[in-house]
This record gives C-alpha cells, structure tokens and sequence, in this order.
C-alpha cells in the first residue's frame, strides 16, 4: 500500500523545536510496520501555523485526488493534528474516502470497524474548544434530568419506559420496575454475585429458567446476559455518573441491587474472589486524606474514627510503620481548621488579581486583533469560492464545460472550500469570552476556604489536586509546609507584582482551565 504523511504544528514554539520531526519521524516507522510505501511528506509549518492556513493540507487533499486508486493512507500523527473541529474533520475524512484513502492515526486506534468509529468520533469531538463543549453540555435537558436523579434515556430491561417522547412530552420521573422482569433479574444477578454461575451462558440459562425467556418471548443471549454483568450494573444499584464532574448522583427509581452487590460481580467476572470488595477511596469524613502529607516520610495520610465514653472521636494519623508520625493521631478538627488558615494564606489578593486581570486583558486584546482579521479575511475566501463554485455549476449546465471537465473543476474547488471552512472555523475558535472567564476564574479563586466548605463533600479532593496537585505536607508541630501550588497560586506566589510573564499569550486557552 502507499501512503503520504501530513505534519501540522500549532504555534510558532513548536516549529521552532522538533515537534515536526518528530512527528515525521513516528509517523515513517509507522508506515515501515505497517507496510506503507510513503510517497511524500507534507509538513504544515512556518507562517501558515501561525495564521491558521491550511495551504498543505490542501496540497495534500489535491496529491490525493491527483492521484487517485495510487493513494491508500493519509498518515497523521493524531487526529487534532488534522482538524479541531468534528464537523471538518468528518468532512475531511469524506473527501478522502471518495478518494480511496483511509484515515490513519499513529498514536489513535481509529479505522472502520464500529469500535474504531467510535473512538476516532470521541477523539475528533475532544480537538474542539473546550468551552463550546460546555456550553453545549450545560444547554442540553437530559443532563438537567439526570442530575435531578431521571435517566433521560430508555431504561434497561427489568424497567418499564414512562414514553413520554412518543406522546411529545418530556421525561419528568424515574423509570418504574416492571413487576415481573425485575424480580428474576434480581434473584439472578445475585445469584451471579455468590459464585452460582461460572459464566455469562450459565447465567443467561439460568434467567432463562426461571421465566425470562417466556415472558419476552425470546432467549437471553450472552451478549445480553453481558450487558445485565456489565453497563447496566450502575443503574441497577441506582447510581448515575455526572459527565461533567465524575460524581455520583444518587437515582430515584427503585434500585435492584446494592453497591456491595455489584462491587461482588464485577470482582467475579474480573475472576478475584467474592469477598475482596473494592474500597471506595472518598470518604467524605476525611476529605483532607491523599491531599494532606506526612511531613516525615512524605506518605498520604489517613483516617479513621475511635470510640470513647464520649462517643466518636475521628482524627488524622501516618500509617506508614517505621515512621516517627506513626500512630501519633491528629484531631480532624484542628487539622481541617489549618488547612482553611493555610488557603487563606494562599490565596491572591484584591489587588494582584486586578493587576493580574488587567495584564491579561492587555495582552489578550492586543493578539485577539489577529484572530478578528484572521476570520474576516477566511470568510471573503470563503464566499469567493462558493460564487465561484456556483459559477462552474452553471458553466456545467450550459455545456460551457463537458461533464469529465466540470467534474474535475467542481473537486478542484471542493477541496479549496473545505480548507478555507477549517481555517475559519480554526479563527473563530480563537475568539471566546476572555472577560466573562477571568470574572469567573477571579472570583472562584479569591475565597479558597468558603469554596471549599462550600463544594459538596464528593468534589474536595478534585479541589485541592487543583490546588495543590502534588499534595500538601503536615506536621504535628509546625502544621501545613510549603508544597507545590496550582498554576495561578504559583504566580502569585513567585510573581512578586512583577506580572509581564504571566501567561503566553498564544496559550491562554490552555491557562483559563487553570483560573477555573
């Protein structure tokens, strides 16, 4: 088979280093492992990284089509190297197809088998800004419902579907058990969970057995007896994952099983015993553990609670033997009141984050000058090419041009259109709300301790990775040490007032996530 390679950078840092090379590089041993001739390079370098054309990507498009039935791969080095939009990357990948090429990745397992789709979908949807995705997520009413604890979708065999869509209604409570169904599932994914069935087909049988198959009317396959082991255990214990944050959210239909219970079958599908429950890390009596550092040998500290005429006494302690810290236990509460004295300590003032917002609202405003233009200048590209796409139409259709002909013409100008839609689309993705982020970022970050006390019990240990990814030394006499900060604690802390070095102003995007 032959192929050609496309290499793209995106800021001028990068074409200054070796990521060009180096992506070439990955990309050739690739093709010699898979057996692919390469018949050309193309590397997407100099003033077109910085201004976002995308002139060798249409050189390429144009090879292929050029030499279309020689051609069987595109070779990329990953898939936001080719597009960062999904609609542009599909549309790419379209072209390319009328072509007889095949999309390759060296770093992705994209291809066409549904899996592969799959993933090569999800990866193209990730090279899109980030904050239209939220956007996105946050406009979209099944998320709202799934967060009041409603699945939003159709619920999996064992319940019934309210169908409330086909009435053109929406979706306003838990799904009900269907009385019948829910039982046998029930008494045979618990019978799974103590080791009654050695596999999925015995268990398929045994639901099967117990009158499954007679009230569907057809028999349970060991792809469906896969999916009742495996995605639908969740929702069965009655727990939906936020997509958002990863947090749990408690579910209001009836569940059929208990967390243990489904801890228990993915233990015995995994082939570990029955009684090695896997732990929850969280708990939410001690959130500061895996954040709070023994001083001494640098290990997580734990907690746990003992039982005294008084009651209940929970505290902090190293459990790492050998330690001088070592059973010398600390009250929950003195060391949680620390830590809200050391985030206050660390927290930037009033005054450094006017300075701060202003600095990059500066710099910010002084480069966002060239996106507007960029986009202006790609959208009159645009609309010249799609009058003079229309114009070659109409050449067609009046005999002007002979069908082999106009044909050619109207690929030629596909390509040039698809390469200045991307590039438009790369432009505007450029320009996002700078002064609504900064607000929010500031304001987030100005009152660290009520954050804190603030955020549920589930989402502080995200918090404090963020702001102290590293985690956070503690000794019983000294208290909390100087540890490692998030990004924009470790510029107020070194900065010093001098803020000219902030941020590169050409990766603010990748600074923003840093302040929220």
């Amino acid at each position: 088979m032959k192929g050609i390679i496309y290499t793209r950078v995106s800021s001028e840092e990068q074409i200054k280093g070796t990521s060009l090379d180096d992506q070439e590089a990955r990309c050739r041993k690739y093709c010699d492992d898979s057996g692919i001739d390469v018949l050309k390079v193309f590397r997407e370098e100099g003033a077109s990284a910085k201004t976002i054309d995308r002139k060798i990507l249409l050189e390429a498009m144009e090879f292929c089509r050029k030499n279309k039935g020689k051609i069987g791969a595109f070779i990329v080095w990953k898939v936001d190297r080719f597009a960062r939009n999904t609609e542009d990357h599909f549309a790419v990948r379209k072209i390319l197809t009328d072509y007889g090429v095949t999309l390759r990745s060296v770093t992705e397992p994209i291809g066409d088998n549904p899996a592969e789709k799959l993933f090569e979908t999800i990866l193209a949807g990730f090279a899109q800004f980030d904050n239209a995705i939220r956007k996105q997520r946050c406009s979209n009413g099944m998320l709202a419902r799934l967060r009041q604890g409603i699945y939003p979708w159709k619920p999996p065999i064992g319940y019934v579907a309210l169908g409330a869509k086909k009435r053109g209604e929406k979706k306003t409570g838990p799904d009900p058990i269907h009385e019948e169904i829910f039982p046998i599932l029930q008494k045979g994914l618990r019978a799974y969970a103590d080791g009654v069935f050695t596999s999925q087909i015995e268990f398929a049988k045994g639901l099967d057995t117990w009158g499954l198959a007679k009230i569907t009317g057809k028999k349970t396959t060991a792809v469906v007896a896969g999916r009742l082991l495996g995605c639908y255990l969740n929702f069965y214990a009655g727990i939906f994952i936020d997509p958002e944050t990863g947090a749990e959210i408690q579910a209001l239909h009836k569940p059929m099983l208990t967390r243990e219970e489904i801890y228990k079958i993915r233990l015995v599908r995994s082939g570990k015993t029955c009684n090695n429950f896997r732990r929850n890390k969280f708990n939410p009596n001690f959130p500061l553990r895996r954040t709070a550092m023994c001083a001494c040998c640098g290990k997580s500290l734990t907690g746990s609670t003992s039982r005294g005429n008084g009651g209940q006494y929970p505290y902090y302690h190293c459990s790492t033997k050998g330690c001088s810290m070592f059973g010398k236990s600390v009250a929950k509460k003195d060391i949680e009141e620390n830590f809200i004295r050391h985030l206050q300590q660390i927290t930037p003032k009033d005054k450094w984050l006017a300075v701060f917002t202003e600095t990059v609202l500066d710099v910010w405003e002084e480069k966002g000058k060239s996106f507007v233009l960029d986009a202006e200048a790609y959208e009159k590209q645009l609309n010249a090419l799609l009058k003079k796409k229309t114009a070659i139409r109409d050449l067609l259709e009046d005999g002007t041009y002979d069908k082999e002909t106009g044909k050619e013409r109207l690929a030629e100008i596909e390509n040039q259109v698809m390469a200045a839609k991307i590039s438009l689309s790369e432009a505007r993705i450029e320009q996002f709300d700078i002064e609504g982020a900064l607000s929010y970022a500031t304001n987030f970050i100005k009152d660290l301790g009520r954050q804190w006390f603030d955020l549920p019990a589930q989402l502080r240990p995200r918090f404090q990775r963020l702001v102290f990814p590293a985690g956070l030394p503690y000794s019983r006499t000294s208290g909390f040490g100087t540890a490692q900060l998030g990004l924009i604690y470790e510029i107020n802390r070194t900065s010093e007032g001098d803020l000219s070095h902030v941020v590169d102003p050409a990766r603010i995007e990748l600074a923003s996530p840093h302040c929220k």
